[in-house]
């Protein structure tokens, strides 16, 4: 009974990860994962845990490209949209090392105004109009992102206890 509630626990703490950009469906699934090696796969089965897998890459690329489709839908100039993937993989990188997650928005906000300029649309209403897009793209990006992690919580509280 006690593994169950670290469980919740780990599920209930990737909730509020997946709120504020971080891999919460990877935890879920590295969670559900361990728990259901320490189980003898009886909660999770193989088949259980490919689909926990599958929900959190899904999470992972909608979040990783949610500011890039908002900078689109904004109207942003190829150079940005281009400018946004490059500062969004440079900020991620730099997340990685320096274990600082906001360079990855940093990055991506940085791209979008380097790409604008690049394509000489350097008056500031383009490029914040650009900026806004990526910001609501990264917004909307986290809440669908958080509801899937929601989803695969139900999952893994059914599995758990029915």
């Amino acid at each position: 009974m006690i593994a169950k509630i670290v469980v919740l626990l780990f599920y209930f703490l990737s909730l509020l990860l997946s709120l504020f950009g971080f891999a919460g469906g990877v935890v879920i699934f590295i969670t559900s994962l361990v728990y259901g090696y320490f189980h003898h796969f009886e909660s999770f089965t193989p088949t259980i845990l490919i689909i926990l897998f599958l929900l959190a890459l899904v999470c992972e690329f909608i979040e990783f490209f949610s500011g890039t489709v908002g900078a689109k839908k904004f109207n942003a100039s190829k150079q940005a949209v281009y400018g946004s993937v490059i500062g969004l993989f440079s900020g991620f990188f730099l997340a990685i090392f320096t274990l600082q997650f906001y360079l990855i928005f940093l990055g991506l906000v940085l791209g979008v105004i380097a790409g604008e300029l690049i394509a000489g649309r350097n008056d500031f209403s383009t490029i914040s109009k650009s900026v806004v897009g990526v910001f609501l793209g990264k917004l909307g990006g986290i809440v669908l992102k958080s509801t899937i992690t929601f989803l695969m919580v139900i999952i893994g509280i059914w599995r758990l206890f029915f």
